[in-house]
């Protein structure tokens, strides 16, 4: 039993970098090439594995697309909480907690990560990505981005946190459609220009409908 395991432990290390070359290497070509159109050889080559190794962690490409994407809101999602770390209510006024989430989002770069995912979904009619899917990955993103962040303010203010949470992250998902169509999802100073101003709206908008008494 002693002697396999360190076998056994070197063989679950490989499988763990294997996979994380795979997602890596999908990141690197989505990012080149502003799409999610790559064959399995491609990726394969560009993750230095075989084509069986890619299969052994996925099911399909369209499976690696959506992982890769999960792991950059992942990832951004974090960021977020490190930002509100600090500044989340814990025994303050309701009046200070939207400013709170909206100075964190905002110093997020977040045109960047919906350009990225702007180019996974383009193709979605003529190769079958599913946007549903995409949506049902931010979904759950948020849900739990909510869920964590009621957790770490006062109690008596955990279920308007949990709300306030999703339906900002919900309003970014709506002004990120609104900010794709109007860009074509390019990254430049002119369309961090537009970002601001429909972030602005949507934070006007949350303010209004949410009040701002303490």
């Amino acid at each position: 039993m002693t002697s396999t395991t360190p076998a056994l432990d070197r063989r679950a290390a490989l499988k763990a970098r294997h996979r994380e070359a795979i997602l890596d290497a999908a990141d690197a070509l989505i990012r080149e090439r502003g799409n999610s159109r790559f064959s399995v050889d491609e990726l394969a080559e560009r993750a230095d594995v075989a084509r069986r190794t890619v299969f052994n962690h996925f099911a399909s490409l369209d499976d690696i697309v959506v992982t890769t994407c999960t792991r950059l809101l992942t990832g951004t999602a974090e960021q977020f909480r490190v930002l509100t770390g600090e500044t989340l209510i814990i025994e303050g006024s309701r009046a200070t907690l939207l400013p709170d989430l909206v100075a964190g989002i905002s110093r997020i770069d977040l045109p960047s990560v919906i350009s990225y995912l702007a180019g996974v979904l383009h193709d979605e009619g003529a190769d079958g990505r599913s946007h549903a899917v995409m949506n049902d990955v931010f979904t759950r993103t948020t849900e739990q981005l909510s869920r964590e962040m009621a957790a770490r303010s006062a109690p008596a203010h955990q279920l308007e946190v949990e709300i306030l949470v999703g339906s900002l992250m919900h309003g970014v998902s709506v002004i990120a459609r609104h900010w794709v169509e109007r860009t074509g999802g390019t990254v430049d100073a002119d369309s961090r220009a537009l970002w601001a101003e429909l972030l602005d709206r949507l934070v006007t908008t949350l303010r209004s409908g949410h009040g701002t008494h303490p």
